[in-house]
Parts: C-alpha cells; structure tokens; sequence
C-alpha cells in the first residue's frame, strides 16, 4: 500500500490542517484520508502506510468509528462512509455540540469566577454556590440532593470522578434503591456519555438499574456531569483535564434551571438502553444506505410509495423500515423523525 495522499493529488497542506482540526489530530485526518485512497484498508496496512504505532491508529481510527466517518467491514479491514455526508454531519454534531456548551457558559463562567473570588477569601459563596473539593465532599452533595428531592431526579454523566468511583464499585450499589429524606423511593433519569460503555462494570451497573425502574439513554456528546432534584438544586462534577476533584453544589435556581435544560437535551437526543452495551450504543453504524437514504427521502415529506418508488424497494419493505427508524429515534411522526434524525448527524 503506498503513503496515503502526495501533494499532486490530494488535499494541500491548508486543507490538512483544517481537516486535523475537525478531526482533533494529524494522524486521524492522516488516516481518514488513506482510508478514503484505499477503501478497504487494515490495521496493519495503516500502520506502514502512516509509519505510526499500532495504539496510535487503533486510538485514531475508534476516533472515526465514533464520529461515523469510519466503520468496520470485518475483523480485518476498514473503510469509510461518503465523505460528502458523513463530514457535513460530523461538522453538525460539532456545532451541536458547542449550542449545547455555550447554552450554559454564561451561568457557569459566573459560577467559577464567584467561586474562585470565594476561595480566596475562604468564606461560602452567598449566591447559592458551594465548591467542592474533594470525591467525599462531592458525595455528600449528592446525598444532600437526594434527601431533598421530592419526586425524581435528572442526571447527565460523562467519565467524572464520581462517575468513575460509583462504576468501580460493587454491584450491590447500584441494586439498591434511591429514597429522599422521607424514606420515598425517587424515580431516576439518567442520560450516559456513550464513551462509557467501554467501561468493564457499566452493562452490568446500567442492567441493576434499569431493574429498579431507572429510565436510562446514551448520547454522545453529554457536555458534563450533572445531577438536578425536583426541588431545584444541582451537583455538577467535572472531569478535569488535570486530574484534580472540582465540583459545584448549587441551590440557585436560574443556575439550576439552565443546567436542566442542558440534562433534558442530551435526554431528548439520547438512545434508550435496551439491555445490552450494542442497542445502547449509537446505532448509525447499524444502519445500512438504504436506512440512510429511506432517512433523507422521509426528512424532504416524501410518501411511502415515492420512496419504495426512488430505492426501487416494496412499499411493505418501506414501511417495516420506517417503524423501526421511529422506534431507534424516539419519534411519535414522520415529522419528528426527520427532525430528530437531523440532530443527531444521521442525516
């Protein structure tokens, strides 16, 4: 296999470069534009051709899987999806992505700086605010949240220490039920980070919940953890680059507010578990061109009988299809399957 692109034929340097900021590395936007040269690459063949290490191509190319730019053929080889779609809705995803952070920066740029200010004086923040600073302070706001509650709790989690301690611990944990202060058992909305169904103990602790009643999804693009009561009061706790424990106790409520509005998105975009780390994974990969292009011809308002009719398809093959893409998005219409299909970057 040759080197994967030369200057005569491929993208130019300014081009490769905006393609590795898309993409967040060299190698990847390396590696995508060999797979887009040699359609049915393997690892092996990457690794000569990208003179790379093989953790370096496998980290690079579970980057594409997951941003559905690359997908596995077989047990051996790789190869891409259209770049014409599949980058524009990878760039879509971004942009979600980023609403979705700046949707909440604003509350939480005012949060840090009130408790930095709040730090250095050593004193409690008066608008609401609690820093926490270690796993055991984080855990006692939780319990404090829980107490409070009157009814349910939402919670969206990516891999933040808390997260990571509760995965760690024994599976009995998580076979117990949640009550508030008055001994009321509390319902539990959880949306996961779809990173962490590589964690070894997440089937097994996601399965004790959901036995418990828990309603749980996966999304993969959750911002941050964070957990809100019916009565109003937040712990957010972030993963930070550093390694260290930072945490918020909130009781604010436009703070609150706005925190679950970013918990509802992720829950209204999510994948819902179905008992397995497979359905809860996002199932793009699971669709084949014909879901695809049922998907973009459903989106425009197009009849059963016009797609059947364009995909030269049964009209029964069309409908059997479109139940199945309603019931994988979450949607009660046509309309809102198209709506949700496009958040999501399927289409």
């Amino acid at each position: 296999m040759s080197h994967p692109w030369t200057e005569s034929e491929d993208a130019r340097p300014a081009q490769r470069r905006g393609l590795g900021e898309l993409l967040g590395s060299d190698l990847t936007a390396n590696l995508y534009l060999a797979l887009l040269r040699h359609p049915t690459s393997t690892e092996a063949d990457l690794v000569d051709a990208l003179d790379a290490r093989p953790d370096e191509i496998a980290a690079a190319l579970r980057r594409l899987e997951s941003g559905r730019l690359a997908r596995r053929i077989d047990d051996e080889r790789w190869g891409v999806f259209p770049p014409e779609r599949a980058l524009a809705s990878y760039a879509s995803r971004l942009e979600e992505r980023a609403r979705a952070v700046r949707s909440t920066m604003t509350g939480l740029t005012r949060l840090h700086e009130t408790s930095l200010a709040a730090h250095s004086r050593a004193v409690d923040i008066p608008i609401g605010v609690k820093l926490l600073r270690t796993l055991d302070e984080i855990h006692q706001a939780m319990n404090q949240l829980f107490a409070g509650a009157q009814d349910h709790v939402v919670s969206m989690r990516r891999g933040s220490p808390r997260v990571l301690s509760m995965l760690d611990a024994s599976i009995e944990t998580h076979e117990e039920p949640v009550f508030n202060g008055e001994g009321r058992e509390l319902g539990l909305r959880v949306t996961f980070d779809s990173s962490l169904l590589g964690h070894p103990n997440l089937h097994a602790a996601v399965s004790a919940r959901h036995r418990l009643g828990d309603q749980i999804r996966f999304y993969n693009q959750v911002p941050f953890t964070a957990t809100v009561s019916d009565d109003g009061v937040t712990v957010v706790d972030i993963d930070n680059p550093d390694g260290t424990i930072v945490g918020l106790l909130i009781t604010h409520p436009g703070v609150s507010a706005s925190i679950r509005r970013a918990i509802d998105t992720t829950w209204q975009m999510g994948v819902p578990w179905r008992g397995s780390t497979e359905a809860a994974a996002l199932p793009t990969g699971a669709l084949d061109e014909k879901d695809l292009d049922i998907l973009t011809l459903l989106t425009a308002g197009a009849a059963d009988t016009t797609i059947a009719r364009q995909l030269g398809i049964s009209q029964r093959t069309v409908e059997r299809r479109v139940r199945r893409l309603l019931e994988q998005l979450n949607a009660s219409s046509r309309f809102q399957a198209g709506v949700q299909a496009c958040k999501r970057g399927w289409i």
